[in-house]
């Protein structure tokens, strides 16, 4: 069972992974229409240079975040790993109780 959950968990990762990418990606296209807008409408040469400045400062905040979301992303796997690992060797959940119920046996013949 275990190298299925560890499937399962890496299966997961990869999905939270290429879906941060994904959200880069759109972010960065934002940032190039906006510069673009702004460009546009710029006047003078400082102003078509604040709006790449701008641009260039998005893509940098996506990227940072693509790359704390897969660090998040494999910090979970890890973590998930971790625990299985645990609960494999025997370590039970800390959170679970065990009642011990002592029964005795009647004397032979009592219920005859």
């Amino acid at each position: 069972m275990q190298p299925v959950k560890n499937a399962t968990s890496a299966a997961k990762e990869k999905v939270s992974n290429m879906a941060a990418t994904t959200k880069e990606k759109v972010e960065k296209a934002k940032a190039s229409a906006e510069e673009k807008m702004h460009k546009s409408s710029a006047h003078t040469k400082g102003e078509k240079e604040i709006a790449h400045q701008e641009k260039e400062a998005k893509e940098s905040e996506a990227e940072m975040r693509k790359h704390a979301a897969k660090a998040e992303n494999k910090a979970g796997r890890e973590e998930e790993k971790h625990l299985h690992n645990r609960a494999g060797a025997g370590v039970m959940d800390p959170t679970h109780t065990t009642s011990y119920t002592t029964t005795t046996t009647p004397a032979p013949g009592k219920y005859l």
